[in-house]
């Protein structure tokens, strides 16, 4: 059995996954790497975690990590794809696009999935809310007409 830093330093060269890569929510600008259409709302780790489970991949979760694009955005999950041979795990999953895309349908069978909005952006909402909608400015100059 490895230590947890063995394997902290074995899956340095394995693939990251983050959740916003899934999330329908998301632009591509915000990180988004699929379509919308094959995405699903809030990923979640564990949801990602339990797919990556079902399809026989070793993987190590990264609760800390922040995403690089939103630093709000916790978490990450390291994924060993290939053998040390360069053979995929998994036959049917041959690259990161690959098993994303299988991720996000996964994800989509989970029966009763409940979609949970991330704190920080159920608060955002809050403020917007709350917020009085500001006035709209009229300009006090007067045009010059050029002669």
């Amino acid at each position: 059995m490895q230590t947890p830093e063995q394997i902290k330093v074995e899956s340095k060269t394995w693939k990251t996954i983050y959740p916003p890569y899934i999330d329908s929510t998301l632009t591509t600008a915000q990180g988004r790497r699929l379509g919308k259409s094959n995405c699903v709302p809030y990923p979640q780790l564990m949801e990602i975690s339990q797919c990556l489970s079902s399809l026989g991949l070793r993987h190590v979760i990264d609760q800390h990590a922040g995403f690089p694009k939103d630093i709000f955005k916790q978490g990450r999950i390291k994924v060993r794809l290939y053998a040390e041979d360069k053979k995929p795990y998994n036959p049917q999953i041959k690259c990161k696009h690959t098993l994303l895309q299988t991720i996000a349908k996964l994800i989509k069978s989970i029966p009763n999935r409940k979609v949970e909005v991330p704190p920080y952006i159920a608060q955002m909402e809050i403020e917007k809310q709350n917020k009085p909608p500001q006035k709209k400015q009229t300009s006090t100059k007067k045009k010059h007409k050029n002669g």
